[in-house]
């Protein structure tokens, strides 16, 4: 079995994962990241995709909203090229309460959050598609962000510094040594080999499966898991982030991202992570309600519906409603070497990465500054920004029509990975993630693959299996009209020409 030595080894390779990787890397103290998939597999890569002003949270949650606004702030700066700052509308529509219009800009103004009340005339000039009937709308900060270039521009800085980051290992023991955690045993998922990294201290960073992780170790945590559901238009229907200005509730905001519109979510109590699925009933939910803002909706091609859950941190007083539970976070030290990091959100990462390295830093007897809010994301210099159209100079050779994916940025993927997975290019590249779902660029992709060598024939079929049963999940909740009818001539790709 192989051996590694480290001082700090991470679990988890989210966006809390990786933000405190880079935090550490940039203070100089060594460390090895594992993630049992790809980069940002659970709920990071499961989220709206939104960059919070905290406007949301600002009417019952005043702490989360101004760690939202001061991070949004920040990753605008630093994170450039993952952040699509599009601005964001509340949209009051007939029947929305005046008084909580009211309570939302007097707390937007107590926790420093800008806004600018616009009539309807002056939203829907912005936003041809809103509902013409909206009584006004509130500009703020909201902003877009991609979370697997979030995840992956954050572990450049790792890298670089010979820091490992294992992604397709999944920790499956803890060695304890009078009692210390010293030790964690992962198996490679593609070979089913266990390697041993041995550290100083383990932070456990596994989000909605920082329970499981815990227990590991013989340690507990308070969590109550939420599962949200959204669902993806085959186009952009908005380009500003919406949202009802309302109580949080369901199906209220909707994202542009890229190509498409995202919106969501539902919450739903849900008792492990790898059971979340998304209902029929959710899917009418989110269309109608997204239907409600932006009447086009109802009558758009939906190409995808997924699910994440979100770990959030159950108080001492039980609450039956998840909605009501704080986005904050908090760290664990379990007495034992091992450290918990869980709540928050995508929007305060780099904040929790912060933390958590602080408090490892002390664990040492360090006292290192952190500068993860002052210097841009490593490795974005590569990368070509908004709006999609930037892409259109450097593409050569398309691979991926949908979103712009040229076989230039595929190769490079493959030569820095060796993957054998197609999700690890979908991360890195967006390919597959339009309207086709990856049914035209799926086989061109594991085509590249074998040639450059990450996988021979024998593994193709195996692979390609994988990633069309793992699209097919998120097409399946969504299969009428338009969908179903480009599923049906996929299939006749699949089934047909190339006989599987």
């Amino acid at each position: 079995m192989k051996t590694l030595k480290t001082d700090v080894i991470i679990i988890g390779g989210g966006a809390t994962g990786c933000g405190i990787a880079r935090d550490l890397a940039l203070r100089g103290i060594d460390h090895c990241l594992l993630e049992k998939g790809d980069l940002g597999a659970g709920a990071t890569g499961a989220c709206h995709g939104l960059l919070h002003s905290g406007a949301r949270y600002a009417v019952n949650d005043t702490e989360a909203a101004a760690e939202c606004i001061q991070e949004n702030r920040i990753l605008r700066r630093i994170g450039a090229k993952c952040v699509e700052q599009s601005d964001g509308l509340f949209v009051r529509l007939p029947g929305d309460s005046r008084e909580h219009r009211d309570r939302f800009l007097n707390q937007c103004r107590t926790v420093g959050i800008p806004t600018e009340t616009l009539s309807p005339s002056q939203a829907l000039e912005l936003v041809p598609a809103l509902n013409p009937a909206l009584e006004e709308a509130i500009r703020v900060p909201d902003c877009a962000i991609d979370p697997f270039r979030l995840c992956v521009l954050n572990t450049v800085s790792s890298e670089q510094r010979g820091c490992p980051v294992l992604i397709h290992h999944q920790v499956v023991e803890i060695t304890k040594e009078r009692g210390d955690c010293v030790a964690v045993k992962a198996k490679v998922q593609h070979s089913q080999e266990l390697v041993e990294i041995r550290g100083k201290a383990i932070i456990n960073a596994a989000g909605a499966w920082s329970g499981q992780v815990a227990a590991l170790a013989g340690n507990r945590l308070p969590l109550k898991l939420s599962k949200g559901s959204l669902i993806i238009s085959s186009h952009r229907l908005s380009n500003m982030v919406l949202n009802r200005l309302r109580p949080n509730s369901d199906g209220d905001i909707i994202v542009p991202n890229e190509t498409v519109c995202l919106c969501g979510t539902t919450s739903i109590p849900i008792q492990h992570a790898d059971l979340a699925r998304v209902e029929p009933e959710e899917v009418d939910l989110l269309l109608r309600e997204a239907g409600a803002m932006v009447p086009d909706f109802a009558e758009t091609r939906l190409i995808r519906a997924y699910a994440g859950v979100r770990p959030l941190l159950q108080a001492e007083s039980w609450s039956e409603n998840d909605r009501a539970i704080s986005r904050g976070f908090r760290i664990f030290d379990h007495g034992n070497r091992m450290f918990s990091i869980v709540g928050g959100k995508l929007s305060t990462y780099r904040l929790m990465a912060e933390k958590m390295s602080d408090t490892i830093q002390e664990f040492f007897g360090l006292k290192l500054p952190c500068t993860t809010a002052e210097r841009p994301l490593e490795g974005q210099q590569d990368l070509a920004g908004y709006p999609l159209s930037k892409r259109l100079g450097k593409i050569s050779d398309i691979v991926c029509e949908c979103e712009l994916v040229g076989r230039q940025a595929v190769e490079t993927v493959v030569e820095q990975t060796n993957t054998k997975y197609i999700e690890d290019i979908q991360h890195r590249t967006r390919l597959g993630m339009g309207p086709c779902q990856g049914g035209f660029c799926t086989y061109r992709a594991l085509g590249i693959m074998q040639e450059q060598g990450s996988v021979d024939p024998a593994e193709s079929l195996r692979v390609l299996k994988a990633f069309l049963r793992r699209r097919f999940k998120g097409i399946k909740p969504v299969l009428w009209g338009d969908q179903l009818r480009e599923e049906q001539f996929v299939e006749g790709i699949y089934l047909g020409i190339l006989d599987l």
